[in-house]
């Protein structure tokens, strides 16, 4: 025996990093006393391979030690405590994922510590990282279910391609057994079939989800157990042999079958057959899915593969497993034969091709030269080995999605994942975020940038704090503190080293992807406001500041010497932190700039103080560099104009840009602009007048725009749709399609398509039925008719009484028959092609008039805002008056935004926004309804809502001439089709996602 001993010896042994995750240990205690100890069967098995085979650890080449080398739950002082996975500051060359069940959240010995059960969001960050970056994943059974959250599961079930359907299995070779049938798997049976476990012999138990299904031999099956065997593709790539297999196995399904490796096979009879039909099952499902592409790496194991219990056995020498392998024998129940003849030879071809992952070292001065900077007024980037200048043709993205309030966001790397390559795929080059976002966004970035290294996407991080400074004094102590500690708390996160704690204080947010490589600049913004200017102006009158890395030299106001102190704060902590810096810029908007005053401002109004950022000089010290960075819409008044064919013109707009950038010796970053398709603007106009608005900021000569923004923001609002959102935190849970500031997406969100209505409504004579419906964003009616309307002679009506049934338009017109219901608006079609949505006077909002009363003066009239006053400008330009339309209806069928009714045969097809019927919560019913200020022309947020009890509708065909009412639906009050409309209130909103028409036209645009 001595020279297998000498030549093992003698043979090379591998480096390899390898990172073993176990959380379920069986806990003993010893013979001794009290003393608890884990038992390692769970992965002795894992650990016995790894040292035969003389896989070393890297940085000592010695053995892996099966009660040390490991991540997970130790024993200390008779307690479970966890080593954080997470805590690694390397990508492992492989990572073995054995059960993360740990006590299933028992609280048998007190409230248990975070981390003991249950696969972590932190732990799962750090694996998908370090699987995106070459690492080999390889998991088995049991690291997906309770107490793993479902967020988690998902993320596994992405890295390994498979998705978990809770069900779980195994033989028993005598269900009679109180110590191997587990207690929950009795009870399952006994509330399933209302009868007590009485079942015997061996048998084959299917669990899960509430349902059971038990196969008992020779009448469900036939043979020893479940056979587990290599693909047939596969078989002599791993040397495994076919087996009976004994331990728990697991039912998932592949996302693709031909990455399925291996297959368990039940030799079923009819009857098992049978049973297993209502759980979509057959007689052979995935044992080991393989999930490789572009470089990565993973296994999923199927079963409890690891969990050896066979003696220890002498490991040293060449041959060991083949000669175990020879000696071991099948034996009912055993699992060593199934360790030694499949196991052993498929995890040491698994292992023997793993190869090094990536290792992350910390930048020296080489890859600090790499990073981003200014250059001239332009930005910079390191690409194909040389300095390359970068125009930044960015996009912002929002903080809030439907279903979630502002600020809060998915804490779901392949939602932002998704954006991402979207957003990458419209030719942007810049995103820009407004807060600090989960930690599951920056490493879905890191991510998406290692795999996409010639499509990279740069990040503005702006460094922003909730709370209003006091007074509106930006030198406030208080404001002060909370801004620095936020500077701080920014760039740690994006060099990869933050911890913060969650607001609800039940746990903290790791996060461990340095991105700062990536970082092509940080956004300062204080939100400026003339306000506030003035107030820190008048209230720190003597106040300088001159630091290392930003001076005003003297000659600031007390608000620039302000900013100069937060500039300071960035250069400062991550140059002594970090051995680093980015570009720094100031955000700022029109009205506190001196271009927009002298030129663009009211003639005759006040001046108001001005803040010019060219006095934020940097010093010698900051290698950064200082930029300007300016919020500019083009619907301001001031910049509105339209061309002789009537479509909006941004020659103005154009030329305020470009004197901004002429006047200002910083590099400047347009970092909003926008166009909304909430007011009219279908989506082919945003995209053409974005276009423009890209080429007009591109030819100014600034370091590029960051177009706003990505995703329309449910639950945000303007002028008088801010009440819209009351209660405000139930704003996000519908779409105020008709609200500019929640529709300036790129990407729609928005209702999904209709596909049934939840009243329908027999008519008659021309009118086949009449239906309604409600979603997040729009009341629907679909109106099939036997034979249309004579629009020649005829025109089309309906009514809609939307608020307390003993109120409203009763008069269908003037001196016109009575209605059976008192509307309050009147949609009105003269021809196939043209429809308005009409108001009762006393109810329309847009004159400021927001009640309901009894009227019988049949008058119903149009919506027409005034969003801006006429003006003169300091210049001397005259500014028009600005209106919106909010009574005309857009044909055009319901594939994008903006359009309002269509036909489709003899079906009509209408959608009206909830805000256009004074809707102002459609997920709770709430209306305005405000009777106590009548005419008073209040502001919308002090007025009085009230919940309605749904909507009665009418249809009317009426004589355009003689005002004849040809055909009334319902006929009468007490008819079958006089109903009240009404729908569930919703908590979460059903929502789909859509690139809308003019992302096609921004791609191109950002090209060329």
């Amino acid at each position: 025996m001595g020279a297998p001993f000498a030549l093992w010896l003698a043979a090379p042994s591998k480096d390899l990093d390898i990172v073993v995750l176990n959380k379920t240990f069986p806990v003993e205690t010893k013979a001794s006393g009290n003393v608890k100890q884990l038992d390692y069967s769970k992965q002795r098995g894992l650990f016995w391979l790894m040292d035969h085979l003389k896989m070393r650890k890297p940085e000592t080449g010695k053995a892996y030690g099966f009660r040390t080398d490991y991540y997970g739950n130790f024993m200390s002082g008779g307690k479970l405590v966890n080593k954080p996975l997470q805590k690694l500051d390397r990508i492992p060359d492989a990572i073995f994922i054995s059960d993360t069940y740990g006590t299933g959240n028992s609280r048998a010995e007190g409230v248990e510590a975070a981390g003991i059960s249950g696969l972590t969001k932190e732990e799962v960050g750090f694996i998908a990282t370090s699987y995106a970056k070459g690492a080999t994943v390889i998991g088995e059974y049991n690291i997906a279910g309770d107490p793993t959250s479902p967020s988690v599961s998902k993320e596994l079930q992405s890295i390994f391609g498979v998705a978990f359907t809770g069900l779980a299995g195994k033989f028993f070779s005598d269900l009679t057994s109180t110590a191997d049938v587990p207690n929950w798997i009795r009870a399952t049976y006994e509330q399933q079939y209302g009868k007590k476990w009485s079942l015997s012999g061996a048998g084959i138990v299917i669990a899960g989800n509430s349902r059971i299904v038990v196969l008992q031999r020779d009448a469900g099956f036939t043979g020893s157990s479940v056979q587990l065997s290599m693909d047939e593709e596969h078989q002599g790539d791993y040397g495994a042999q076919k087996v009976d297999f004994y331990n728990w196995f697991e039912i998932v399904e592949p996302a693709e079958d031909a990455s399925v490796i291996a297959w368990y096979k039940l030799n079923l009879t009819d009857e098992g057959q049978n049973q297993l039909k209502p759980f979509g099952l057959d007689g052979r499902f995935p044992a080991i899915v393989s999930h490789s592409a572009g470089g990565k790496r993973a296994f999923y194991l199927a079963g409890d593969f690891t969990d050896y219990r066979g003696p220890s056995k002498i490991n040293s020498f060449i041959g060991a497993s083949t000669l175990y392998r020879y000696f071991s024998v099948k034996s009912e129940g055993d699992l060593s034969y199934f360790y030694w003849h499949f196991y052993v030879p498929f995890m040491s071809k698994v292992l023997k091709d793993t190869k090094p992952a990536e290792k992350i070292e910390a930048l020296g001065e080489e890859q600090r030269a790499h990073l981003p900077l200014l250059d001239g007024k332009q930005f910079s980037v390191y690409k194909n080995g040389s300095r390359q200048q970068l125009y930044v043709n960015g996009v912002d993205i929002g903080a809030s999605i439907p279903g979630y309030d502002k600020g809060e966001l998915p804490d779901d790397p392949a939602f932002y994942a998704d954006w991402l390559s979207k957003i990458a795929g419209m030719n942007a080059n810049t995103i820009r975020v407004y807060t600090l976002m989960p930690s599951a966004f920056y490493r879905a970035l890191d991510i998406y940038n290692h795999d996409h290294p010639d499509r990279m996407l740069y990040l503005m991080q702006n460094i922003a704090v909730d709370a209003k400074p006091r007074g509106g004094n930006y030198l406030d102590a208080d404001y002060r503190a909370a801004f620095a500690q936020q500077t701080e708390t920014v760039i740690d996160a994006m060099h990869g080293h933050a911890e913060i704690k969650q607001a609800d204080g039940k746990g903290t947010e790791l996060y461990a992807n340095d991105v700062s490589g990536y970082v092509l600049g940080y956004l300062m913004d204080p939100e400026l406001s003339a306000e506030n200017v003035q107030a820190t102006d008048d209230g720190n009158a003597f106040f300088a500041f001159d630091g290392d890395y930003v001076t005003t030299g003297g000659k600031g106001t007390p608000t620039e010497n302000a900013l100069a102190s937060l500039l300071e704060k960035t250069y400062a902590y991550e140059q002594t932190k970090y051995g680093m810096q980015h570009a720094a810029g100031m955000v700022g908007i029109p009205e506190i700039e001196s271009v927009y005053q002298r030129g663009y401002k009211k003639a005759g109004e006040a001046d108001r103080p001005t803040v010019d950022f060219d006095r934020l000089m940097p010093t010698s010290k900051a290698a950064g560099g200082i930029f300007s960075a300016y919020n500019v819409f083009p619907d301001k008044p001031a910049f509105q104009a339209r061309d002789s064919a009537g479509k909006p013109s941004y020659r103005e707009y154009g030329t305020y840009v470009s004197e901004l950038i002429t006047r200002s010796e910083h590099p400047v970053l347009i970092s909003e602009f926008g166009l909304s398709t909430g007011r009219g603007m279908t989506e082919a106009g945003q995209g053409e007048g974005l276009a423009s608005l890209i080429r007009l900021i591109r030819d100014s000569g600034a370091a590029g725009g960051l177009l706003y923004e990505w995703a329309d923001e449910w639950g945000t609002g303007s002028g008088d749709f801010q009440a819209a959102a009351v209660p405000s935190m139930r704003g996000s849970l519908w779409h105020n399609t008709v609200d500019p500031a929640q529709n300036y997406g790129i990407l729609a969100l928005e209702s999904q398509a209709l596909t049934d209505y939840s009243m329908t409504l027999r008519g008659s004579g021309p009118l086949n039925s009449i239906a309604y419906a409600a979603d997040e964003s729009y009341f629907h009616i679909k109106a099939e008719f036997n034979r249309w309307p004579d629009f020649n002679r005829q025109q089309q009506l309906i009514y809609l009484d939307t608020v307390d049934r003993k109120k409203g338009e009763y008069m269908l017109a003037p001196d016109v028959n009575e209605n059976w219901s008192g509307a309050e608006f009147q949609i009105r079609m003269d021809n196939k092609d043209k429809a308005e949505l009409l108001v009762m006077p006393s109810y329309n909002a847009s004159r400021g008039s927001y009640y309901t009363t009894v009227s019988s003066t049949g008058l119903f009239e149009r919506m027409k805002r005034m969003e801006s006053s006429e003006y003169v400008t300091k210049g001397g330009r005259k500014i028009e008056a600005v209106y919106t339309d909010e009574s005309a209806l857009t044909p055009g069928a319901f594939q994008t935004g903006g359009s309002n009714f269509y036909l489709d045969g003899k079906t009509l097809h209408v959608r009206i926004p909830w805000a256009r019927l004074n809707f102002i919560d459609p997920s709770s019913l709430l209306v305005w309804d405000d009777d106590k200020k009548k005419g008073m022309g209040v502001a919308s947020d002090s007025l009085s809502v009230r919940m309605t009890d749904g909507i009665v509708g009418s249809l009317i065909l009426m004589d355009k001439k003689t005002q004849h009412v040809d055909y009334h639906f319902p006929e009468s009050v007490t008819s079958s089709g006089y109903r009240t409309f009404s729908w569930s209130t919703w908590d979460a909103p059903d929502y789909a996602s859509r690139t809308k028409g003019s992302y096609d036209a921004v791609k191109e645009a950002f090209t060329n």
